[in-house]
């Protein structure tokens, strides 16, 4: 009976009474929704360990089945499987083993080998209905990006379906590697998708549709594995094979050009078509649609619908000859050579002027119903410009015009502008510069300003919040991933340089980059030196250099020697904090790579010590100004964006602390200036 029990849990959907009442659309019972979800599913996420790597998963039985994404647990190392192991928040680990697979769609089911070391069953939460979701629908993901952290509770990210199919949902909840197999849920706690594959541009991370493991489910549980995962559009329907070429537009897949007397024109589909289903199985982006039509044969007769005009066509087409591998490949290499076209759409794709589909969480609809909580106390931040662009934002901390912003974007105080909400440029001074907060406090002349207000509390994770630009005007909503913390970088030591990677020991090490805003430019370290020694002690390698650095604390100083031009070069130099994450996004060079520091991830991104983590998707030049919650009120300040799916605010109480003492610093400057004033001039 117990075992029947808990298969019932696996068709069951959101309640007719909860879809009834819910209300997304309003942003306080959409809070609350989250809150409560967040609560019930929490303790059944789980990290999925097996030796090589991590990736997530979810408890959805009490007797311990997990489901995860199929590439988290099929790629053994050395030719042999690790121990597989799931771990609950709690720090608790237990051994599990991998029952079946679908690799197609890259589902897995595994099952926890152990009983549960407290009480008589696990933590688990209910599953959804994928197939009765709709675009627009609200959602949140959970995950250990990066791999489990004991001191680093898995971070929530909040967000809306943008598109639906047979095998895939596709969302704007960011994820990135570790958070693979990780659940996606609705606002009611049910699970809707498990967390598989992303690109570089945020609104495309794609998730297994809950219902291919309801329709696997006996397969799965008898530990049946089959299927081909594909992570690539392999071109079969631009081919001879099906005939046409797709443009795809939030998810939409538009027809653009219908290759004469293929398939697909004799069957009737044309210009301007929308596809809908092939097969009656509709995909829910390009990747969807290249793996449906990988599985159908030759020759075979389908069923395809289209939307033309907002009238449905349902159409007979019947698949040419499929072509041979190396035919699709000089098919694939036609659609990129050159690639200029595609390139120009991807960058624009990444750029901040993206065009903003009508499902997203940043659409203008929605971020129009911030307008009402703004509306009193959303003026309190400026734009601080040099030569008309923007270089960060500021937060407006008096009525006469002191400003804290981000110390390390602003190079030259005296060559900047300050422009406020009501459009005045007006000039600024510094008052004072806190380094592990990289805050900076300037003062711009005017009397009448509205500063911002503070919430008295620590944001709890789930927080809704809201950025706006220099106008005051919702840019760009989120929700706090991991409440208040101290990251572990403020604690170690920082030169500021990239070594040579070396095969074998050198001596000795070779500097390649020398990193802005760190000790080591500042002391005048250069691209090509080679390091002799750090205080008297010979450098032998680059992990021995690492690691030395690694055991100083950030201000601690360093005698550094270096070999420069055939002579040696003394530098005493004061370590900074850890300023740039020590993981970066793997597979996504452009938050982590030194040629894109500060274009997509802020320079200075880690090493403060105590942030609030929030999803927003920041650009570096959008930090300084407040974060506001759903109160109106600020939670914090934007201080940086750090990858793909993590920004950082100081919240409220620090931001207001180090206001008071570079607000008394300067006011003791000031002071001092002006008794030095009083004396008489000595000869």
């Amino acid at each position: 009976m117990r075992l029947i029990a808990s298969l019932l849990l696996f068709s069951v959907a959101v309640s007719p009474t909860l879809a009834e009442d819910a209300d997304d659309s309003n942003i306080p019972e959409r809070q609350q929704r989250l809150y409560s979800a967040l609560e019930k599913v929490r303790p059944a996420l789980v990290a999925v360990l097996d030796g090589r790597g991590a990736g997530s998963g979810v408890v959805v039985s009490g007797d311990g089945l997990v489901l995860t994404a199929s590439h988290v647990v099929d790629s053994p190392r050395g030719g042999r499987r690790f121990p597989l192991q799931v771990r609950f928040s709690d720090g608790k680990g237990y051994r599990a083993e991998i029952l079946g697979m679908d690799r197609s769609v890259d589902s897995a089911l595994l099952r926890i080998t152990e009983s549960p070391k407290d009480g008589e069953e696990f933590p688990y939460v209910e599953l959804g209905q994928s197939s009765e979701l709709e675009r627009g629908d609200w959602c949140f993901a959970l995950g250990h990006p990066g791999g489990f952290r004991q001191t680093r509770p898995a971070p929530v990210r909040l967000g809306r379906v943008l598109s639906v199919g047979h095998r895939t949902v596709v969302s704007d909840c960011a994820i990135v590697l570790g958070d693979s197999g990780g659940p996606l849920f609705d606002m009611s706690g049910n699970v809707i998708g498990i967390h598989s594959m992303i690109t570089e541009v945020i609104v495309e991370n794609r998730h297994v549709a809950i219902d291919c493991y309801h329709r696997d489910w006996e397969r799965l549980k008898s530990g049946e594995r089959w299927g081909k995962l594909y992570s690539h559009d392999n071109g079969l329907s631009i081919s001879d094979f099906v005939g046409i070429n797709v443009r795809w537009r939030s998810f939409t897949p538009e027809v653009f050009r219908v290759q004469r007397g293929s398939p697909a024109d004799s069957a009737g589909i044309r210009t301007g078509d929308i596809l809908v289903s092939i097969n009656d199985e509709p995909f829910a982006d390009q990747l969807g649609l290249s793996n449906l039509i990988n599985h159908l044969d030759a020759d075979q007769r389908v069923d395809v619908v289209v939307d033309r005009n907002g009238r449905e066509i349902h159409l007979k087409m019947k698949t040419g000859d499929r072509p041979e591998p190396d035919e699709l490949r000089e098919i694939l290499k036609r659609r990129f050579r050159g690639g200029r076209e595609l390139l120009d759409q991807r960058n624009e794709q990444l750029s901040s002027s993206r065009k903003v589909g009508p499902f997203e969480k940043r659409s203008i609809e929605e971020l129009a119903k911030f307008e009402p909580i703004l509306e009193t106390t959303g003026a309190a931040t400026v734009e601080l410009r040099h030569r008309g662009q923007i270089k960060a934002l500021g937060t407006v901390m008096s009525e006469d015009g002191y400003i804290l912003t981000k110390a390390s974007e602003i190079e030259d105080v005296s060559k900047m502008k300050c422009v406020l909400p009501d459009g005045r440029a007006v000039t600024l001074t510094s008052v004072g510069i806190n380094n592990p907060y990289d805050l900076l406090l300037v003062k711009v002349d005017a009397q009448d300003l509205k500063p911002v207000e503070w919430v008295a509390d620590d944001a709890e994770a789930g927080s809704i919040v809201i950025t706006t630009d220099g106008r005051g005007t919702p840019l760009l909503p989120g929700v706090v991933s991991v409440h208040t913390r101290s990251l572990p970088t403020s604690k170690t030591g920082f030169l500021g340089v990239q070594m040579e990677t070396l095969r074998e020991p050198r001596n000795p090490v070779k500097i390649t980059h020398v990193l802005p805003g760190g000790a080591a430019l500042a002391a005048g370290v250069k691209v090509n030196d080679r390091v002799v020694s750090i205080d008297d002690r010979a450098i032998r390698n680059n992990q021995q250099m690492a690691l030395l650095i690694r055991a100083k604390k950030p201000y601690e100083k360093i005698k550094l020697i270096v070999q420069r031009a055939g002579q040696e070069v003394t530098m005493n130099i004061a370590l900074t904090p850890r300023y740039i994450s020590e993981v970066g996004d793997v597979l996504l060079p452009r938050y982590s790579d030194t040629e894109n520091l500060g274009e997509f991830a802020s320079v200075h991104n880690s090493g403060f010590p105590e942030v609030l983590q929030h999803d927003t998707d920041l650009f570096p030049n959008q930090c300084g100004g407040p974060l506001y919650g759903i109160s109106g009120k600020a939670i914090g300040l934007n201080i940086a964006r750090a990858a793909r799916i993590k920004s950082y605010a100081l919240p409220a109480a620090a931001v207001q602390k180090v206001y008071r003492e570079l607000l008394k610093l300067g006011e003791s400057e000031t002071e001092s200036d002006d008794d030095g004033d009083d004396q008489p001039d000595e000869e």
